[in-house]
Parts: structure tokens; C-alpha cells; sequence
């Protein structure tokens, strides 16, 4: 099964495990090679990486490649040089333009990974602002859900500007005009607060694919309202 684990509670808990099942496999196998994408400039997992990925030239003694992750050009390299048995992907996806690229090359260039993400809860908080929710500069929402066939995928999408409209602290305020009026109600049902906070992570080991899915086209605010009520609701 592609997704192999996930959880979205306590990052350091989930990220000791990982990292403990790492060590012992790199014990075991001293060919056994560890790249971090997007790393460097927080290198938390430094013990175990053999290579780095990152877009600036950081002073490393670990091998160093400088690239940005949307241009398939440093994809090409690091599956020259490959495969590597384990991918650390950390809090990278949810910045950049298009993440799909990343998640279609990781398992070209690794047998197996580690993504860590934002929650969902987390991204529809009102946490730095009173009218943003969750980072200002995250573009992407995941979250991971149960297929039909009984897998798990991961789900990608957009923070699309529409989601500002809901005052989550405040759901019961009275719309603003008649572009607000026609989202209708301003809440999302699966939102927890609860499990908003920092100390959270969406974290998802996978093992040789990582199976996603995301809206393939532009969608009307009422439209991508709906997406974020119902692709979201499931799972965590």
C-alpha cells in the first residue's frame, strides 16, 4: 500500500518514530541513503541525511543540490544519481506553485518517503490574522482519505482565496453583501479547533507511489466552498 502511515497529532512524536525507523535501517545497511528536500536551512532530521536539496547554497558537509523544486531539471538529477531509499519532504509542498510536480517525481527518485504538512485545521484558523487563515503564504490544503478500494490518498487543494470569506471565530455573522450571501453558510463542518494548533502535523509515510488527488480546474467561489466541505471532511 502506497501510503504506508499517516497521523495528524503531535509532529515530534510521529517525526522520533520515523526518524528511529531510519537509524535502524541505515544501521542495518550502510548503503542505505537518505535525501532531504527542501531541508537545509532546518536540518531536524541532519543525523540521517546523506544529500540535500534546497534552493540556496547552504554550507553543508552533507552532498548539496541547488535547484528549485517546481523546475523538473533538479528532479532529473537526483533521479541520475538515484534512487535514493528514503525522501524527507518537510513542510515544502504547501509553499510552492505546483506541489503535483514534487509529488509525482518523489517516488522516481526515492523508494520511499516522508511528507510533513500542515493540517487542515491548521490552515483554516484564523493564526496570524484576524481576516487570513492559517499561513498567509501557504498556497495548498491537504489532507489524507480512505479510497474506495479501502487505500488511503492523499488530497490537494488549493487555498483558494474564497476560504477568507469564513469567519471561523465568529460563524454566525451576518454576510457581508451579496457576493458573501451566495456561499452560504460561513463554517466548515469537519473543522476542529482542537487540532489546530502548531504542535500538529499532517504526517504521511509512503512507500513507492504517492497517490493524490486534486480539482483539476478553476472553480466559482461557491463551487470550491463545496471542495472544501466535502474533499476535505473525510480523514484527517
Amino acid at each position: 500500500m502506497p501510503i504506508t502511515n499517516y497521523t495528524d497529532g503531535d509532529k515530534e512524536t510521529f517525526r522520533t518514530r520515523m526518524l528511529e525507523d531510519v537509524r535502524r535501517k541505515k544501521a542495518e545497511n550502510p548503503d542505505y541513503t537518505v535525501v532531504d528536500i527542501g531541508g537545509r536551512h532546518n536540518p531536524w532530521a541532519d543525523d540521517v541525511v546523506d544529500a540535500y536539496v534546497d534552493v540556496f547554497e547552504f554550507e553543508t558537509d552533507k552532498r548539496l543540490y541547488v535547484g528549485d523544486v517546481n523546475d523538473e531539471e533538479i528532479w532529473r538529477k537526483l533521479e541520475k544519481d538515484g534512487p535514493f531509499d528514503f525522501a524527507i519532504c518537510s513542510h515544502v509542498l504547501e509553499d510552492i506553485p505546483y506541489p503535483m510536480t514534487g509529488l509525482r517525481w518523489l517516488p522516481r527518485i526515492s523508494k520511499a518517503g516522508f511528507l510533513g504538512l500542515p493540517v487542515k485545521h491548521r490552515e483554516v484558523a484564523n493564526s496570524k490574522t484576524l481576516y487570513w487563515l492559517g499561513q498567509p503564504q501557504h498556497s495548498w490544503i491537504y489532507g489524507v482519505r480512505a479510497t474506495e478500494q479501502g487505500n488511503s490518498e492523499l488530497v490537494v487543494v488549493p487555498k483558494w482565496h474564497s476560504i477568507h470569506y469564513f469567519n471561523l471565530q465568529m460563524p454566525d455573522q451576518v454576510p457581508l453583501g451579496e457576493e458573501d450571501a451566495n456561499l452560504g453558510p460561513r463554517t466548515l463542518g469537519w473543522f476542529d479547533k482542537s487540532k489546530s494548533g502548531y504542535d500538529l502535523e499532517l504526517g504521511v509515510i509512503w512507500e513507492q507511489d504517492i497517490p493524490f488527488w486534486t480539482p483539476g480546474y478553476t472553480m466559482l467561489p461557491a463551487d470550491q466552498i463545496e471542495i472544501f466541505r466535502t474533499a476535505l471532511a473525510e480523514g484527517v
